[in-house]
């Protein structure tokens, strides 16, 4: 019922996230709505020098097929009926939950502690494409890399699995799992069904990505590369734009905050209407 439930809601969820407008489409959307606005100035193609680092950590890159075979193998696995009611078998929701088991289990190891008794952690499901601001998730990559280095960087050990989501998974997920929000979802060992998963998780990445899990390669790599020069910078440039005349747009903004300011002025001295 609740897997019924989620992939038809799923459709609608999409076309809403698609349909809305944001940055500068918005600012378009709204100045094409109103007859009575002013005409855009025009704007040139400049470039911008943009200074990449060797060290960046890119999310994977899954085909939409197999990304979305993927969300409903998970999907399945979640609303089947061996898993009852409540709390799901090694699942945990939630981007702060999953981020602070991850770092105390990279922080123990890096210790030398005693092993965790839980077992490991094996999928990371991240919905990237229904979070607005990216940049609440962008340190996962580099996080599950690090953990794989740290905790699984032999080939006996199970390493960790990141699966990026498109646009539509949170809400299927969310009414799976019962819960008002689940942007992230961490799975381990003790999951269901997880060979199911496992299966078609390797025919999605490639046996050689599934069995070493998401990793960088200079992390893996650290001890040997620690006294290694680095990189010579990269320097990439960036398409964007800037008005043609200059001035006159910095005129215009600064009016335009003079014209705001003093219509802020006159509402607030003006007098109620309850007086």
């Amino acid at each position: 019922m609740r897997s019924t439930e989620a992939q038809t809601h799923a459709k609608a969820h999409t076309q809403r996230h698609r349909a809305k407008a944001r940055g500068k489409d918005a600012r378009i959307v709204a100045h094409v709505s109103d007859p009575h606005a002013p005409p855009l100035p025009q704007r040139r193609a400049v470039f911008r020098p943009i200074l990449t680092s060797p060290f960046a950590v890119h999310w994977p890159r899954i085909a939409k097929p197999d990304a979305e075979m993927l969300l409903h193998t998970l999907v399945e696995l979640l609303t089947a009926p061996e898993q009852g009611e409540g709390a799901i078998t090694g699942a945990t929701v939630g981007l702060n939950t999953a981020t602070r088991l991850l770092e105390a289990r990279i922080d123990a190891a890096r210790r030398q502690e005693p092993p965790l008794t839980a077992p490991p952690p094996r999928f990371l499901f991240v919905c990237v494409g229904d979070v607005d601001a990216t940049a609440l998730v962008a340190h996962l990559p580099m996080l599950v890399a690090s953990y794989n280095a740290v905790c699984a960087p032999r080939e006996e050990h199970v390493p960790l699995v990141l699966v990026p989501l498109a646009a539509g998974a949170e809400l299927m997920l969310s009414t799976a799992l019962q819960v008002r929000r689940a942007s992230v979802l961490l799975l381990d060992m003790r999951a269901q069904g997880l060979e199911t998963l496992e299966a078609r998780t390797r025919h999605a990445l490639g046996d050689r990505a599934f069995s070493r899990g998401f990793r960088a390669s200079w992390l893996d790599q650290s001890a040997a590369t620690a006294t290694a020069t680095l990189r010579a910078p990269h320097v990439k440039h960036l398409v964007t734009s800037t008005p043609k005349n200059l001035g006159e747009a910095k005129a215009a903004k600064k009016a335009s905050r003079k014209a705001h300011k003093a219509a802020r002025k006159a509402r607030q001295g003006a007098p109620s209407s309850h007086s």
